[in-house]
């Protein structure tokens, strides 16, 4: 069974507003996986630079954790143009 494309053909609708998180923290991508890593995200090398480029799908326990980690809602994730 195919899987459900992003409108844009991306394959997640979070990666923008990830990138835009992670930058307004000044942390690397290898930064922020090391300090995912510790709330128990465990994943391969260069996850995070594919989820913000939409090369790979996330998880709803994924999106949850990513919430809690830069404390905001699910919805502001979901957003495509958060403020």
């Amino acid at each position: 069974m195919p899987r459900l494309l992003a409108p844009d053909g991306t394959k997640n609708i979070i990666g923008n507003q990830i990138r835009k998180l992670r930058k307004s923290r000044n942390l690397s991508q290898e930064e922020m996986m090391g300090q995912l890593q510790l709330l128990g995200f465990d994943s391969e090398r260069g996850v995070i630079k594919r989820i913000e480029n939409g090369t790979r799908f996330v998880s709803d326990v994924e999106l949850k954790l990513l919430a809690q980690f830069f404390n905001v809602s699910y919805q502001l994730l979901l957003e495509s143009n958060p403020e």
